[in-house]
């Protein structure tokens, strides 16, 4: 599942942001769409921790991440890489670590786990066998 688009890293980026990164003899929709591909691929990674994949829906929160993991996969294969685009990289690993620990969710598109027909809204569910022992009541 591709979480973002060139149109989302355009957006986020601004619009000749793409031009002006990738050397002009390189075809700017394969080389973003490589790099789309591999950010995917990393945020998969970390979800898959903690979520069964693919995600039914696209989280909105996982647009950002993407556009910018993949902005910095293309600076590094064309050795455009600045600090704004490491830094936004580095928030972008941090929050899918949060997220593959618990500490984050992907908000209203958080999965619902569901239990003998009870849902759970945390993700959370415990699991116990029957109690073997017991006190004795008086």
């Amino acid at each position: 599942m591709a979480y973002a688009s060139k149109a989302d890293i355009e957006t986020l980026w601004g619009a000749d942001f793409l031009s002006d990164l990738l050397p002009e003899d390189v075809d700017v929709d394969a080389a973003i769409a490589t790099a789309l591909r591999f950010a995917s691929a990393e945020i998969d990674a970390h979800l898959s921790a903690r979520y069964e994949l693919p995600l039914a829906d696209l989280p909105e929160i996982l647009i950002a991440p993407a556009a910018n993991i993949a902005v910095y996969v293309a600076a590094n294969q064309h050795a455009s890489l600045t600090t704004t685009i490491e830094e936004r990289y580095k928030h972008a690993v941090e929050l899918l670590k949060r997220i593959a620990e618990g500490k984050a969710g992907l908000g209203s598109s958080e999965p619902v786990i569901a239990i003998d027909g009870a849902a759970s809204d945390s993700g959370a569910a415990f699991f116990a066998e029957p109690r073997v022992w017991g006190r004795r009541q008086p």
